[in-house]
């Protein structure tokens, strides 16, 4: 595809479903789909970096899915470096712009499908990596806790959660402690913080077209205490390896939590 059909044919995909709002994804040289070139390569470097260091086998060889994958940014970036690459999304007008990129570059080796985080299709199966990048937070309560269960099940070894927490022990709170409330789900008990997602006259077409960045239905969320992540994941069979900051972004109070499977012997 030469660069005039691409350009042509990406004002078409932005014609029938506005233009890309997050990822910037190089489709050719001085082609881009927000026309930024390289500035996210950063996020794609930061996650890269966790892989490398906590898996030991190479990128090429690794199964990864994004989940909640938006304009399929994680999901090409990964498959551009050779891994085999699943993103999940629920818009169909996100997913049409991470399946135009994809044919664009020819990656076989990339693919996407619809579907709620909620309830990960099983034909996709399971993963040596699972990334879950800025969609735990936007989850209510108790779904946000089965679907950390949900990863850990799916995941062969590890599993990368960039989000918003209520309480971040590491660098202490960043919302008020008096705002947390104690949730129950199957006898056991989470503290979190319930975030408006949506007013309630918003319809569900505006849910799905118009506040692309917010959940796709729930009209609250539920950000759960880091620590209650971090005993969700250790009782499913794996330890955090990492907790960091990005250095020199904008997502300063959105740490990325590592986890890596515990080997059954030492579980």
């Amino acid at each position: 595809m030469d660069k005039d059909e691409i350009l042509n044919q990406m004002a078409a995909v932005v014609e029938q479903n506005g233009p890309w709002t997050a990822h910037d994804i190089l489709l050719a040289e001085g082609i881009s789909t927000m026309g930024k070139g390289l500035h996210q390569q950063w996020r794609v470097d930061w996650l890269r970096n966790f892989i490398e260091e906590n898996s030991a086998i190479s990128i090429k060889l690794l199964r990864i899915l994004d989940l909640a994958c938006l304009e399929g940014l994680f999901a090409i970036e990964f498959a551009r470096l050779g891994a085999e690459t699943v993103g999940i999304e629920i818009r169909d007008l996100h997913l049409a712009k991470a399946e135009f990129a994809r044919r664009v570059l020819g990656f076989e080796n990339c693919q996407f499908h619809r579907g709620d985080v909620r309830n990960i299709p099983d034909h996709v199966g399971e993963f040596d990596v699972i990334i879950c990048a800025g969609i735990l937070y936007h989850l209510d309560f108790p779904d946000c806790v089965r679907f950390l269960k949900e990863m850990a099940a799916r995941s062969r070894d590890l599993v990368i959660i960039d989000s918003h927490f209520a309480y971040d022990h590491i660098r202490e709170s960043v919302l008020p402690l008096s705002d947390m409330r104690t949730y129950e789900y199957e006898g056991q008990q989470y503290r979190g913080r319930q975030i408006i997602e949506h007013a309630e006259h918003v319809t569900p077409e505006q849910k799905a077209k118009v506040h692309v960045w917010a959940s796709i239905d729930n009209n609250v969320s539920v950000w759960l205490d880091e620590r209650d992540v971090v005993r969700i994941m250790d009782e499913s069979g794996f330890r955090l390896v990492a907790n960091k900051l990005p250095s020199g972004s904008s997502t300063q109070d959105r740490p990325t939590l590592v986890f890596k499977r515990v080997p059954q012997t030492q579980a």
